[in-house]
């Protein structure tokens, strides 16, 4: 019985990561961006006092290094600046949209709104809830093994 929730759960979660990847794909293209770069726009916008390297890659569920390579891309793109530098520059000092970064964040998170009412929206809310609390509960219990 297990088992064969093991691969159901396992191809489950493989083909929605899959699916996302593609979705996050073909919508970031044309902007000259990557999912990760959508993500770390998006945690930003929902703190507009800025975040840390740290704090963002927390959100973002990724490490330090490719918080460093990602925001020094969104740099370079002029959407993320350093807003108060700390003593060791890189990770302890706020990170916050710019203008442009402001306009591009509040774009995807449009898009991810659209996208996701038309996965979700016939569901019920309490039902969603129930879902992201048991799936949370998994993957806590999944990272402890």
């Amino acid at each position: 019985m297990y088992a064969e929730r093991f691969r159901e759960f396992s191809g489950l979660v493989s083909r929605a990561e899959k699916a996302l990847q593609r979705v996050k794909t073909e919508n970031v293209k044309d902007y000259g961006l990557r999912g990760v770069h959508v993500s770390c726009l998006l945690a930003l916008h929902e703190r507009p006092e800025g975040l840390t390297a740290t704090e963002l890659a927390a959100a973002c569920g990724v490490d330090r290094a490719q918080i460093s390579r990602v925001t020094a891309e969104l740099r370079g793109l002029d959407l993320v600046c350093e807003a108060s530098p700390g003593p060791r520059r890189r990770y302890r000092g706020a990170l916050e949209l710019t203008e442009e970064g402001r306009a591009a964040a509040a774009e995807m998170a449009g898009i991810v709104d659209e996208k996701l009412q038309r996965v979700s929206g016939d569901i019920p809310p309490e039902e969603l809830t129930v879902f992201y609390r048991v799936f949370g509960a998994i993957v806590e219990r999944l990272e402890k093994l």
